[in-house]
């Protein structure tokens, strides 16, 4: 067995929600990077700036490694792609919401608060993934 195979069989053997959040955790943090690089060069006042054009750069390769990396579903891009797109969407604004309390009501450090926002909506994004946007993945 080649050295890619045994990786992916080793991977592939790893519980879902374990891959969820190894996948999850990349994702994330690539999203995270983009805010914060997008917040410095627009400045800490443009944070929900920052935030939408960090989900949309984040999202295409976010839906590919939940698809091929979480999921293993196979077929229907365009229908999982605009259903893991609801999903985003629905995290933006409950992100937004919270980023707007967090760093414009509370006065919490905007990176801070962007952290946890995070933490918040990627674990409610794992069901709506599971049971919505790749809902035939009941391995």
């Amino acid at each position: 067995m080649t050295k890619t195979n045994e990786l992916a069989a080793l991977w592939f053997s790893l519980p879902r929600p374990i891959r969820f959040i190894i996948t999850g955790g990349y994702n994330t943090a690539a999203a995270y990077l983009i805010f914060a690089l997008t917040l410095f060069l627009l400045g800490k006042g443009r944070y929900q700036a920052a935030l939408f054009i960090a989900y949309i750069l984040s999202s295409f390769n976010s839906y590919l490694a939940q698809k091929f990396l979480v999921f293993e579903t196979q077929g229907e891009y365009v229908k999982e792609y605009l259903k893991a797109m609801s999903v985003w969407l629905a995290g933006y604004l409950i992100n937004a919401l919270l980023l707007h309390f967090l760093a414009g009501r509370l006065n919490l450090n905007v990176y801070l608060a962007q952290l946890i926002s995070l933490a918040l909506v990627t674990a409610a994004t794992y069901f709506l993934f599971k049971y919505y946007s790749f809902g035939r993945a009941d391995k």
